[in-house]
């Protein structure tokens, strides 16, 4: 399969609060004839990148690698993916328009969809995502008119999935106060990838993504822990088991495909059942599957997602 990469200059990512860059890169995996071949776009989760699943990985496989060879087995018919460069100052993305951290919702669905559309004549695409890209594949995929829905460990039931991480965050989060001014800390040490730094910077990066202003704002007060519950309303908001009931009409129709591991650490094990039990009762047609396993380390589920997602969206031709 050939590797192309698309350069955007984003209208929408130009002058976000965080001073990221508006000039991104679109990676596109696809066949040799590429043309009408239907598309699936792929989310990342937190501390990633959609284009960083490129990267070599001498214990697996890249998703190139691994499209190729379940291309290679007849296990997924021929199929385009997209991987767009969502990398934040945030440390990662929710793919949501949020006026404190970006409009990378409209990136993706006014930009980088329609510049595909365009390059490749595609008019079916699908979405797919593990944790944060879970969430935001189920965001986008129930909003928009995706075929299809992959969604891994997402995101949800955000009483479990959040919560057990305030009290961590909350005293590296005291050593600036604001949290525009942590997000400057955390790039100014040696040893970022430390759990409690990387903790603290995603409760900051939630808190800019779930924000309905531009001013980021923690859902607890940094010197009492107490939940603000204003803010915490907000975040529920966007909450996957409280928004889908909402927009099932859209949702039916579409084939869903969810799962995640039984000893999830974040706890979305709990959510994810939820977003099932939801499902079932709309009588969406959807596969879910609780494995055996955790929340790191899970990249071999694609194979089950890809071959999902792409005989969904021949299937709908």
């Amino acid at each position: 399969m050939k590797l192309d990469f698309l350069d955007v200059e984003s209208q929408y990512l130009k002058d976000n609060p965080l001073g990221d860059s508006y000039k991104r890169k679109v990676a596109v995996i696809r066949p040799e004839e590429a043309e009408g071949i239907p598309a699936i776009l792929y989310l990342s989760g937190y501390f990633s990148s959609p284009v960083m699943q490129l990267n070599p990985d001498p214990l697996s496989e890249n998703l190139k690698e691994r499209l190729e060879r379940l291309v290679r087995e007849g296990k997924v018919p021929k199929i385009t993916l997209i991987l767009p460069d969502t990398f934040t100052k945030l440390g990662g993305n929710q793919y949501i328009d949020s006026p404190a951290a970006g409009q990378y919702e409209s990136f993706l669905m006014k930009e980088v969809i329609p510049l595909v559309k365009e390059n490749y004549s595609i008019d079916r695409f699908a979405v797919m995502g593990k944790s944060s890209g879970g969430f935001g594949a189920l965001h986008l995929g129930s909003k928009y008119e995706f075929s299809a829905i992959a969604s891994h460990s997402a995101d949800a039931y955000f009483e479990y999935a959040y919560l057990p991480l305030f009290p961590r965050a909350i005293p590296t989060l005291r050593r600036t106060g604001d949290p525009r001014d942590y997000v400057s800390y955390f790039w100014s040490q040696a040893d970022r990838k430390r759990r409690d730094l990387m903790d603290a910077l995603m409760i900051v990066g939630l808190s800019a993504f779930y924000s309905k202003s531009s001013t980021i704002e923690l859902p607890f007060d940094l010197e009492t822990g107490e939940i603000l519950e204003d803010v915490w309303k907000t975040w529920l908001e966007f909450d996957p088991v409280r928004f889908l009931p909402r927009r099932m009409e859209k949702v039916k129709g579409k084939r869903v495909y969810i799962d995640v591991g039984d000893r999830d650490d974040f706890f979305l094990q709990y959510g994810n059942k939820i977003i099932h039990k939801i499902l079932r009762n709309w009588k969406v047609d959807h596969i879910f599957e609780e494995f055996r396993g955790g929340h790191m380390n899970t990249s071999y589920r694609y194979e089950l997602s890809l071959s999902f997602l792409s005989k969904s969206l021949y299937e709908t031709n």
